[in-house]
Parts: structure tokens; sequence; C-alpha cells
């Protein structure tokens, strides 16, 4: 005969359940990071698309969080560690950093995309398709089930309407696929209206900046011709989803 749990084991068995799970979302956390970590110190060419994904993914994370949490701080200044410590003010950080790496997404996948398909004999059809999916698979990807929650339900076939209708030429020179993630950054920023208003044109140099050396990057790295028969062989991005 099974013993029924008493009240005690199962506030113990429901603690233990609770904490399984912040330790699967903190690994995750952790996963993520060392992912972006990884990826801003290698050099090596951009052949895949899996690889073209990473760099891609990796590279708005980065230039998402250090604007947003750099304007932060500057305009918090010495309590910046303190807001951290309120749950409130904590949580609306997180959900803007979400949105504004969702920018900073669309941006550069487009930009990539971009950029391989004037180095190479992609049509206007395969790098729709071909941004779509690094775009897709970013998403899902770095985002955890709660921060899904936080971006518009309509934001993939916003993205997939934005590529189909990207000149991929233009697209490619300059900031010109970079003015969503500048506006962006300053709209979601958890900051009062006067502040953005005050401290708009820093904010998007700052951002501006940071993007600048991602092109480059990219520009140096990548392999066109090696994406686009990798893509046309049915390459696909490898990266998991997070727990």
């Amino acid at each position: 005969m099974i013993r029924p749990e008493s009240s005690s084991e199962q506030k113990s068995s429901v603690a233990m359940v609770q904490l399984k799970s912040k330790a699967g979302a903190t690994w995750s956390r952790i996963a993520r990071f060392f992912d972006v970590f990884s990826e801003r110190f290698n050099r090596g060419p951009i052949t895949s698309v899996d690889g073209l994904t990473r760099f891609v993914q990796t590279r708005a994370s980065y230039v998402a969080q250090t604007s947003l949490y750099g304007y932060l701080k500057t305009r918090m200044g010495t309590s910046f560690a303190q807001y951290f410590q309120d749950e409130f003010f904590s949580r609306s950080i997180r959900i803007s950093a979400t949105k504004v790496f969702v920018s900073c997404l669309g941006d550069m996948a487009i930009f990539a995309t971009a950029t391989a398909k004037v180095r190479s004999t992609l049509g206007n059809e395969e790098a729709a398709a071909l941004a779509f999916s690094c775009f897709d698979a970013s998403i899902a990807h770095y985002l955890s089930a709660k921060d899904l929650l936080q971006i518009p339900a309509q934001s993939l076939p916003e993205f997939r309407r934005r590529a189909e209708l990207t000149a991929w030429a233009m697209a490619a020179e300059g900031e010109n696929a970079f003015l969503g993630s500048a506006g962006d950054l300053i709209r979601f920023a958890p900051v009062i209206d006067e502040f953005k208003e005050l401290d708009g044109s820093i904010v998007r140099n700052s951002i501006r900046f940071r993007w600048r050396d991602a092109r480059a990057e990219f520009r140096k790295r990548l392999d066109a011709s090696a994406v686009a028969a990798d893509w046309r062989r049915g390459g696909r991005p490898a990266m998991g989803k997070p727990s």
C-alpha cells in the first residue's frame, strides 16, 4: 500500500520542482551567454547558413544588451545596481531588453542576408527566405517562453513581409538596414519620455557605433558563395531551442 505524502512532503516536492525550474532557466541563460561570448571571439570565415545565423543572433544580442544597459547605467548613475533589486523595475528592464533584441535581430538579419545576396547569385526570393529562416531560428533559440510573451504575435509575419519588400542592394550599404533598432532602443528603454527626448540623439549614436563594428566584421568574415551554396543544398540553422 502506498503511503500518501504528508503536507510537509508535498511542500518539499513543490519547492524542489520550483528549484529545478529556476535552475534550468539559469543554466539556459548561462548557455546562451557563453554562446554569445564564444562567437564574439570567433574570427573564422562564415561559410554556412548556421554560421551566418549564429553571427546575426550573437551580434544582435550583444548590441541590444550593451546599448540598453549602457544607456540605463549612464542615466541612473550610481543607483544603477539598486534598480535591479526592485522586482518590478527589473522585470521592466528584461521586457525592454527582449524588445530591443528582436529589433536588433531584424536589422542584422536583413543586413547579413543583403550582403550575402549582393556577393553571390542568390535571387530575391531566396534572400527573403534566408533572412526569415535566420530571424525565426534566432527567436526560437534565444528567447524563453516567458520572453516570447513580451513580443507582438505579428513579429514573424511582419518580418517576413519586410524581407519580401527589401531592396537588397540598398540594405547592404552603410546604415540603411539599421534604422529600426536605433529608434527602438530609445522607444523601448524604461525611462520617462522627458529623458528620452533629451537623450535621443546620444542614444541613437551609441548603437550606431556598435553596429559599425559588427558590419565591418561580418563583411570581412563572410564567404557569400559558400553560404549561398549551403542554402541551396538545404542548409539551415542548427541552433536548438532553450528550455
